[in-house]
């Protein structure tokens, strides 16, 4: 399943800058798919892991998410991220859904890697600026 996103410039990006790792990553995939947990465990790059394990990591990557979730939450509600910063990010993550069909070229590919790289560190930086 990782093999697809490592052939991915933009997903391969986006993994390299998540909260998750590949081993969650491909869990999360994996749990994605219909099946018995017995059966999503074997579809793990590495092998089959036991149900456990399995279990463990899904829960992990969950728990990554929703920490990432309630961070954009935390920083919205002390009014440190301008709102236009959600609506950017927004239509960012609309777009990146889209942009798979569209076939890009390589170079586009890079662009929009860039450009998500800008928009993280203005994102980042807030809307207030401190003076030490």
């Amino acid at each position: 399943m990782l093999e697809e996103i490592r052939n991915d410039i933009v997903a391969t990006f986006l993994l390299q800058k998540s909260n998750l790792t590949e081993a969650q990553l491909d869990t999360v995939l994996a749990s994605e798919t219909v099946g018995n947990l017995n059966f999503k465990s074997g579809l793990r790059e590495k092998g089959r892991v036991s149900k456990g394990s399995f279990a463990r990591s899904l829960g992990q990557a969950r728990d990554n998410v929703k920490s990432s979730v309630y961070t954009l939450f935390l920083l919205s509600y002390l009014d440190l991220i301008p709102e236009e910063n959600l609506a950017q990010l927004y239509r960012t993550g609309k777009m990146l859904g889209e942009l798979k069909s569209a076939e890009p070229s390589r170079e586009d590919l890079l662009k929009v890697i860039g450009a998500m790289e800008q928009f993280a560190a203005g994102f980042a930086s807030g809307k207030r600026k401190f003076i030490v």
